[in-house]
């Protein structure tokens, strides 16, 4: 309940920084370069990997059943839906949102946070929100990037490497991907984002005493930015519409 209540009391003062966010537009570019550029290597190879055992995976599945003309649908939906926003997420969150919190606590233990205080900045408009703001916008970019490559890399190994033929794999991803899955998409990517900055800046916050606080405090934002993305993800998937899977089917 402490957590909760310190929690709810950070993410309030934050909104009321949003206001003012207009005056801290190059901290934010430099947090959208900090975590959405310098993240476009390691989320590309992650995709790459992922649609290869994917389309890998369904295929041979599917072959079971003789369905493979449903593995580009299936790949689609899943990737866009799911797999982008929340694998990219957790990728984004192990890189930028541990920096994130190592670089507030460092700051909090160093007692540069209470310097900006007594020179009457307010911390959580120079902090908090250019890097709230940077993950909300440049997480969907992300997403959307990781979903594009994971389907080349997927329609690569399940046709280039197997026996689907291109043309049946396309029209399947054309079929049953439309615009739900990628709504589902860039909302759970707006939300991520904004979750794994605000859990870094929070835990950064918190921290008290030596080097040993700073290790605690990155540790402690990866597990509960990856935990706020799951659930997240679950809420999400909730009140988000299905889509035309029935409408395809009829």
């Amino acid at each position: 309940m402490e957590w909760l209540g310190e929690f709810t009391i950070f993410t309030a003062r934050t909104f009321q920084g949003v206001g003012q966010s207009r005056r801290r537009a190059g901290i934010f570019l430099n947090q959208c370069e900090f975590i959405g550029v310098s993240s476009l290597g390691i989320l590309t190879v992650a995709a790459i990997f992922i649609g290869a055992v994917l389309g890998y995976q369904l295929y041979k599945s599917f072959e079971l059943f003789g369905a493979q003309a449903l593995v580009g649908g299936t790949l689609g939906v899943g990737i866009f839906r799911e797999m982008a926003p929340v694998i990219g997420a957790i990728m984004v969150t192990g890189r930028a949102g541990a920096g994130i919190g190592a670089e507030i606590a460092s700051m909090r233990v160093t007692e540069q946070i209470d310097a900006l205080e007594v020179m009457g900045v307010n911390p959580y408009e120079y902090l908090v929100v250019p890097r709230v703001l940077a993950g909300a916008t440049m997480m969907p970019l992300l997403a959307f990037l990781f979903g594009g490559v994971a389907t080349l890399a997927s329609a690569l190994i399940a046709c280039g490497v197997l026996d689907l033929s291109y043309p049946v794999f396309w029209k399947g991803f054309r079929q049953w991907t439309d615009w739900i899955d990628l709504l589902h998409c860039l909302m759970k990517s707006i939300s991520f984002g904004a979750a794994l900055s605000l859990m870094g800046c929070f835990y950064g916050f918190r921290a008290s005493g030596g080097a040993r606080s700073v290790g605690l405090s990155t540790r402690s934002t990866v597990v509960a930015a990856c935990l706020t993305i799951l659930l997240l993800d679950y809420f999400w998937t909730m009140i988000l519409p299905l889509r035309g899977s029935q409408l395809i089917l009829k």
